[in-house]
């Protein structure tokens, strides 16, 4: 019995140990593919953590960069200019119209204190592709009270001006610009940058100031050339100078900068000169679209030519005239062509232009008293040439002398510049046009050529980059029309000295 138990005994002994091997290898095989499964999951939490911190770090970067964006992206600068100066103005007998004025005049406006404040907005919208602009202008005259909104410049003076109906603030400039890099080119809409041209080379100015000087409203395309040896050329007039080095901080050489960015490149634009809004088709009257071209050519970093054109098939010139048959306004088509030009000398900035200007006068009918007169129709062309130059950093870094002179034709008018030399008014004080009618009551304002003779000196003090002190004079000399139907200035001499303050902030 004993033995039989030992033999069942060693029997299951032997069929265990047979199976354990095979009990070892499963378990072994189970437990690494459990090992593998748990360093999967591992792995996989790994890459989870991973990622939350990347999310976490580009969360933060990006809350970084809109808080760098909102502080950085948009900009607020502006500039208060104050002006005092003495007006002083003369009419030889007989200058404009039948015998007017009968006789000499003079004319004097002792003191007067002229305020300019202007606001400029810019933002980046869609960094290095969307930006926005506007630049917001007040003027005033201090001491000048009117309920009337028009000219603040012309106001009876009266200490009740705190009421601020002559403050007229205005939207020069309100614009964005969509830049498409991959063609060089930016594409400009809204209220465009037109004032401020050259020579003065202010902020984001596209024009010469000849060419426009006014606001305008439309679209442009700008398209900057790529970059050649010859817009990084230094030209041997150009690095000449009569003594000294070239100072590269001064305050005077802002516009100088401003020239030493400009590109090659073309302009393309359509405005809107006039707009009728909706009207009866049959009526014959359509806007005033104006259509314009500008290309500028680099030579050498210090100098640009800049060749401008423009054209409007149907010019509404402005025609106050309430006598039976003339017409509200009198459409004629208007063209005008130049060259600008602009380099330094010796170290000084030598710049300069000349522009030629097309327009006609139809044949209109009017009557007077029953009888009715009829103007057969002319066309008329008329030239400017400018010249101006000033000393850059000659004198000190701070210090800058300027004089411009100037010289408009019998028959130059330009509408886009309608605001005049240096925004004075291409006629400053307009004089009632008496080809129409002989007492004076009628006018037709939009005949007033800017035939003068004109002197513009002026010198600048910098106490700082941001304060400017400067002292200067201007001086027209207007002549009489050959043309009767084109209106004239009622002073034939009108000058005055000033100084003013401006500050940037």
């Amino acid at each position: 019995m004993l033995k039989k138990l030992m033999l069942v005994t060693i029997f299951i002994a032997i069929l265990f140990a047979r199976g354990l091997p095979a009990i070892a290898e499963e378990t072994s095989a189970e437990v690494e593919q459990l090992k593998g499964e748990v360093q999967k999951l591992q792995d996989r939490i790994e890459g989870l953590e991973k990622k939350q911190t990347e999310v976490e770090a580009k969360g933060t970067e990006t809350e970084k960069s809109e808080k760098k964006s909102l502080k950085d992206r948009l900009k607020l600068t502006g500039e208060a200019r104050f002006r005092i100066m003495s007006d002083t103005a003369s009419t030889d007998a007989g200058f404009y119209g039948d015998n007017h004025p009968s006789d000499d005049r003079e004319y004097r406006d002792e003191t007067s204190f002229p305020l300019r404040v202007r606001l400029n907005l810019s933002a980046e919208v869609v960094p290095d592709i969307v930006d926005f602009y506007a630049r917001l202008t007040m003027n005033k005259r201090w001491g000048s009270y009117d309920t009337s909104a028009t000219d603040p410049f012309d106001k009876p003076n009266s200490f009740e001006s705190s009421i601020g109906h002559d403050m007229s603030p205005r939207f020069e400039q309100a614009y964005t610009t969509i830049k498409m890099s991959s063609f060089n080119t930016t594409w400009y809409i809204g209220r465009l940058p037109g004032m401020d041209g050259p020579p003065s080379r202010q902020d984001r100015s596209l024009f010469p100031r000849l060419f426009i000087d006014s606001e305008i409203d439309g679209t442009l395309l700008k398209w900057d050339a790529p970059e050649t040896f010859l817009d990084k050329a230094d030209l041997p007039w150009t690095e000449t100078r009569l003594w000294g080095e070239k100072s590269e901080t001064a305050p005077v050489l802002k516009g100088y900068k401003t020239k030493v960015q400009d590109k090659t490149g073309i302009i393309l634009g359509y405005l809107k000169y006039d707009e009728r809004k909706l009207q009866n088709t049959d009526s014959g009257v359509d806007d005033a679209d104006a259509y314009l071209a500008q290309a500028q050519l680099k030579v050498g970093k210090d100098s640009v030519i800049v060749m401008d054109g423009l054209y409007m098939y149907n010019w509404h010139m402005p025609n106050s005239s309430d006598y039976e048959g003339i017409i509200e306004d009198i459409e004629t088509p208007y063209g005008l062509a130049g060259l600008y030009a602009d380099t330094q000398l010796l170290g000084f900035q030598i710049y300069g232009a000349y522009y030629y200007s097309y327009f006609e006068i139809p044949e209109h009918s009017w009557e007077d008293d029953g009888t009715t007169y009829t103007y057969e129709g002319d066309d008329f062309s008329g030239h400017i040439w400018y010249v101006g130059f000033n000393t850059g950093d000659m004198i000190t870094p701070n210090q800058q002398l300027c004089i411009e002179f100037a010289k408009g034709s019998d028959a130059w008018i330009n509408p886009f510049n309608y605001r005049g030399y240096r925004r004075k008014g291409t006629v400053l004080y307009p004089a009632n046009n008496y080809f129409y009618d002989s007492d004076g009551t009628n006018t037709v304002v939009g005949f007033y050529p800017f035939n003068a003779e004109v002197w513009d000196i002026y010198y600048s003090y910098y106490y700082n980059p941001k304060t400017c002190f400067r002292i200067g004079f201007m001086a027209f000399d207007y002549s009489k029309h050959d043309s009767e139907i084109l209106g004239s200035s009622k002073y034939q001499n009108n000058s005055w000295p000033y100084f003013e303050v401006s500050v940037s902030f």
